[in-house]
């Protein structure tokens, strides 16, 4: 595969671009807006941009032309608001997990097109990117999308980066994926540009555009999978940190004083109640907040989640907690009712708290929100 995208900053084993800044009359600028605001004015762009309104009406015109945007609604017309042309371009997301992977496919205006699930019995580099290549090539087949079409694709991964050379130490069940560049790895495989983030960032990244995440510019995001994790999103943007580990949560748990709140401790307990229960990437589907064992869990982990939240609350002020993940969406509402967020009282009065919430990106989460990095790129 190839791509013709030439003016994002390339990952991977491809040449970084000249990185062109986004000027004030950049058409970049205007794209931004209109992906971030769908149905934005030509007026409302002039105004959060200070590009005088003349300048924003030729340039939508030839955005228009080009067919990176277009009116919204029937008509089509720029008059009634404007928004991203969803088949302008397309970006590729993949995740990695323990025993499985999944793929992403997103449109430019950040939707999400088709999602699949695989489960693998090797996890090895070279199975891994035999079946992940030949998923996407079918998703393109089947969507009838060109190769020159395709922004890059995108990868998350359990684990954190050891330093600023594109290496991660990962989860032990994913062993041959330890201290290599897998950027450069996933490029060679599928000729593209290649962005990679730990599974919570990546998650939390998903959120931010294609779920519930989008209504908050800041938010942080609760990661409940096979483990606990994390990622933070600041003024929409991801917060990636000096090595790219920012949002590590699980980290703030000892676990010796605390429980940590991830499914294969429920998946035990289940089954101490004789609750079998398929993979936790299916739970959602067959997830019953009545079983034996599920109020066993909250209680243990009760704890945990109202440190981290209370924790995430003072450090970064934020609008939102979302608990997402792969906890079961019914899960998450039993929860989010008995997290107690601590804040000192004042003249009878708390700092403002944040909203906890419930993810909306429920399938395949963490290839949904690495099909986010090629758009985040090309948009910011």
């Amino acid at each position: 595969m190839t791509s013709a995208r030439n003016n994002q900053l390339l990952r991977g084993n491809f040449e970084l671009g000249k990185g062109e800044k986004l000027l004030q009359d950049n058409p970049k600028a205007i794209v931004k807006e209109v992906f971030w605001t769908h149905g934005i004015t030509q007026r409302a762009i002039s105004a959060a941009t200070k590009i005088p309104q003349q300048t924003v009406s030729r340039l939508v015109i030839t955005l228009i032309e080009d067919g990176l945007i277009r009116g919204v609604g029937d008509s089509g017309k720029a008059s009634t608001g404007l928004e991203p042309n969803p088949e302008y371009a397309y970006s590729y997301g993949l995740s990695i997990l323990l025993d499985a992977i999944s793929i992403a496919l997103m449109n430019f205006k950040g939707e999400v097109v088709a999602t699949r699930h695989v489960e693998l019995d090797d996890m090895g580099i070279a199975s891994v990117l035999s079946k992940a290549v030949a998923e996407v090539e079918a998703m393109s087949a089947e969507h009838s999308i060109d190769n020159d079409r395709i922004l890059g694709i995108g990868v998350g991964i359990s684990g954190f980066f050891s330093s600023n050379d594109g290496k991660m130490n990962t989860h032990h069940a994913i062993e041959e994926w330890a201290d290599i560049n897998i950027a450069d790895t996933v490029a060679d495989a599928f000729n593209l540009p290649t962005w990679v983030v730990n599974d919570g960032t990546g998650a939390a990244a998903g959120e931010g555009i294609a779920g519930v995440g989008r209504k908050y510019k800041n938010f942080v995001y609760f990661f409940v999978s096979s483990a606990f994790g994390g990622g933070l999103i600041n003024n929409g943007d991801m917060i990636r940190g000096t090595h790219g580990n920012a949002g590590e949560l699980g980290d703030m748990l000892p676990a010796k004083l605390y429980s940590h709140p991830n499914l294969k401790l429920l998946e035990r307990i289940l089954l101490k109640h004789g609750v079998e229960v398929p993979s936790m990437y299916r739970l959602n589907e067959v997830f019953d907040p009545e079983w034996p064992g599920v109020d066993e869990w909250i209680y243990k982990v009760q704890d945990s989640f109202d440190l981290v939240a209370t924790a995430s609350s003072a450090l970064l002020d934020s609008q939102a907690i979302i608990i997402g993940g792969h906890i079961p969406t019914k899960l998450a509402q039993k929860v989010i009712p008995r997290i107690d967020v601590y804040a000192q009282f004042r003249r009878g009065a708390k700092r403002p708290m944040p909203e906890i919430v419930c993810a909306g990106v429920t399938d395949c989460p963490v290839a949904v929100g690495a099909a986010t990095l090629p758009i985040r790129d090309w948009y910011l």
